[in-house]
């Protein structure tokens, strides 16, 4: 049950810096791989950022990773994803059987960027019938040299 003010039409939100509780409406998860920690990448492989573990219920959830390209990659692709899979993208539509559009795909004419390349997905709604974890995942295709990936992917408690 909701607390409600203003003839109960209203729900009450928190008047301070606290944190929904677990199981509340508003519980937020994160996970963060800071530049430091970067995932080296093989080209066209897909590879896990990092993940979190949610339990059932409605949540959104988005990311962002930075593609870290070496002075001399010539990149092609970039492409991110929210996956319920370790190391496997989701498909566009429904993807992997969470909600729509959990992935970013970003083609260009062969360049070479010469560092940081940000995507991100939008929040994705992911309806949970049990506890799992959900992996942030990143696939490039790119040439000549090195690159590695670093990012954020977070959850917020919907209903």
């Amino acid at each position: 049950m909701f607390p409600f003010v203003g003839g109960g039409n209203q729900n009450v939100g928190t008047a301070t810096n606290d944190s929904a509780g677990v199981g509340i409406i508003g519980e937020f998860i994160t996970a963060t791989v800071a530049v430091g920690g970067a995932v080296s990448l093989t080209t066209a492989t897909p590879a896990n950022v990092t993940s979190i573990s949610l339990t059932a219920g409605d949540w959104d959830v988005n990311a962002q990773v930075v593609h870290n390209a070496a002075a001399t990659t010539n990149v092609t692709i970039v492409q991110i994803g929210i996956s319920v899979t370790s190391a496997t993208l989701p498909t566009q539509a429904g993807g992997s059987g969470i909600g729509t559009d959990p992935l970013a795909i970003e083609r260009r004419a062969a360049s070479v960027p010469g560092g940081a390349l940000t995507t991100a997905v939008s929040p994705v709604r992911v309806s949970l019938a049990a506890t799992t974890t959900i992996y942030l995942v990143v696939n490039d295709t790119f040439t000549v040299s090195t690159m590695s990936a670093y990012g954020t992917i977070r959850a917020r408690r919907v209903r």
